[in-house]
């Protein structure tokens, strides 16, 4: 029976020492190719009046230190990682294809890592290249040494070659420590093929997280193996701290619950939360995105059974307060200053911090500014009129900070790396044409996305408006007679030029009506537009966010 201490106690082993085996699991997820510190900060408390206090974490070069010392600290560690490590990353891993993500990770000991829908958005053949190493087919080899690939493990238990019908990576792997055998499963979302531009899983299957991961239980207890980790690339969500799992809600908790009691531990990630969890009598974390924490799992074995007897998890801080790692500081510097002439140029103004942050609408600051950019960048005639410009929120990857200041940066002036920060992707825009029934189908399909009540808003450009029901029912929470363009009501029958970008034409986030616009016209890239946006109206201001209405 597997016995979980609270989350900050301490290890205490009932039967003698000699009878177990102790062994720590540090994990992460969702890098992004974050090597610089972030801009954002972490919960820790509350003060009295209810309002957040909060701390500055994160940054390659304090997260090697903090795992380097927890490794330290034990004689059985394994680092791991919930995918997401690379891709939708600042520039300066992005413009190298993410060689220096994974350079770093190599630095800190990763030894498996599972892998994310981002890792996936160069397709397989480069995720291959990573593993591997070389350089790449196109751009070549980067900075002063050439790329000799990850030297830790991708996992991938449910992606499958349509072709071979074997999977891509391993789907596991085991590893003895004193005699007593662990398994690691590597896991991603199935639902992978809806958030990933086709040609980065073509020739792919995704298969059912709770099922594979029974498939392969059945594989390692046949084998002896009675410790088992999964590391999933999906995630969920809480309503407490960073270690804490109040109203836990999301997919992991179906996945959970579906899967083998046998597994021991869920290291899980995707959602960007951080969470402390036990769902259905096991461990289930989390540790946000960024590097901005690591989570600590303890695990005690029993020699004799090789069962784990008791465990504890714990999400820790990446504080700032320790020193740097001197091996990525070195490697940081090396490709700031190759990305540095393109970095840290100018290209626009902004009044105040524009972000990201949704209000009860789903409208952000940014998502409207964005949008706009991408109406600006395809208005003009031969694009033939578009009227609106829809982006997902998902394509929005940071905010613009006010006070966000680079190499001889002044307050307020936006660079080109912040910008590719916002807009990592470098998706091509397309301009289509729907109909009002259709642009209203597009609405519908923002909710019961991906799963039954979640949504995705999408934001959209000036001139467009419409209001939401909370309480309808999924089909009918959007009241075509409340869309209007430029103050005009949405004919049903009438034909409107829109623009989204090209992840979003090919139907992704499970926004399919898209897939039925006809007369496409293709455009430029969304970071492109973006940058122009700025250029031409600098300095530009948070708006009022009073396109979307919620109806409650």
């Amino acid at each position: 029976m597997l016995v979980i201490l609270a989350p900050l106690g301490c290890l205490e082993v009932s039967e003698p020492e000699r009878s177990t085996t102790e062994i720590q699991i540090l994990a992460i997820n969702d890098i992004h190719g974050q090597l610089e510190p972030p801009t954002s900060k972490i919960v820790v408390d509350y003060n009295e009046t209810g309002a957040p206090i909060t701390v500055e974490a994160g940054g390659a070069e304090y997260l090697a230190t903090h795992i380097k010392r927890l490794s330290s600290e034990s004689q059985n560690t394994f680092v791991v990682s919930a995918g997401g490590s690379i891709g939708a990353s600042p520039l300066i891993s992005a413009l190298f294809h993410d060689e220096p993500t994974i350079k770093a990770l190599n630095i800190m000991g990763l030894d498996f890592s599972a892998v994310g829908n981002h890792e996936l958005d160069e397709g397989p053949d480069e995720l291959m290249r990573i593993q591997n190493g070389g350089c790449h087919p196109i751009d070549g080899c980067f900075g002063n040494s050439s790329f000799e690939g990850a030297q830790f493990q991708f996992l991938a238990a449910n992606i499958v070659n349509e072709s071979t019908n074997t999977t891509i990576f391993p789907a596991y792997n085991v590893t003895y420590v004193q005699g007593v055998p662990i398994g690691f499963i590597g896991v991603t979302l199935k639902d992978t093929p809806s958030i990933v531009i086709p040609s980065g899983v073509k020739g792919l299957k995704f298969l059912d997280e709770a099922e594979t991961i029974n498939e392969y239980v059945r594989k390692l207890k046949d084998m002896g193996v009675e410790t088992i980790i999964v590391i999933i690339h999906e995630g969920g969500s809480q309503e407490g701290l960073y270690n804490e799992s109040l109203n836990m809600t999301g997919s992991i908790v179906d996945i959970v619950t579906a899967t083998d009691d046998e597994v021991d531990v869920f290291v899980t990630g995707h959602t960007h939360k951080a969470y402390n969890a036990v769902i259905d009598g096991r461990i289930v974390t989390e540790a946000g995105s960024a590097g901005s924490m690591l989570t600590d799992i303890d695990l005690v074995i029993s020699n004799e059974t090789h069962d784990v007897v008791k465990g504890r998890a714990r999400n820790i801080i990446v504080s700032r307060d320790v020193p740097k790692d001197s091996e990525v500081v070195e490697l940081v510097k090396e490709y700031e200053s190759l990305a540095a002439p393109l970095a840290n140029r100018v290209v626009g103004n902004i009044t105040d911090n524009i972000t990201i942050e949704a209000n009860d609408s789903g409208e952000s600051s940014l998502g409207n500014i964005v949008a706009d950019a991408q109406l600006y960048a395809t208005s003009n005639s031969s694009y033939g009129g578009d009227v609106v410009a829809f982006t997902n929120p998902g394509g929005i990857r940071a905010d613009l900070v006010y006070d966000q200041l680079s190499d001889g940066e002044l307050l307020g002036q936006v660079t080109y790396g912040e910008v590719f920060s916002v807009q990592p992707f470098g998706n091509s825009l397309i301009t289509m044409t729907l109909n009002g029934t259709q642009i209203d189908a597009l609405l519908e399909q923002q909710f019961d996305n991906p799963s039954p009540g979640d949504k995705r808003i999408l934001q959209v450009s000036k001139g467009f408006s419409y209001a939401w029901n909370e309480s309808a029912p999924t089909g009918k929470k959007v009241e075509i007679s409340s869309i209007k363009i430029n103050g005009v009501s949405l004919d049903p029958n009438g034909f409107y030029r829109i623009t989204v970008n090209g992840f979003l034409a090919d139907g992704g986030d499970n926004f399919s009506v898209l897939k039925e616009g006809i007369d496409r016209t293709g455009g430029p890239h969304d970071m492109d537009a973006l940058v122009s946006y700025l250029g031409a109206f600098s300095p530009v201001s948070p708006g009022p966010n009073n396109r979307i209405a919620l109806v409650k």
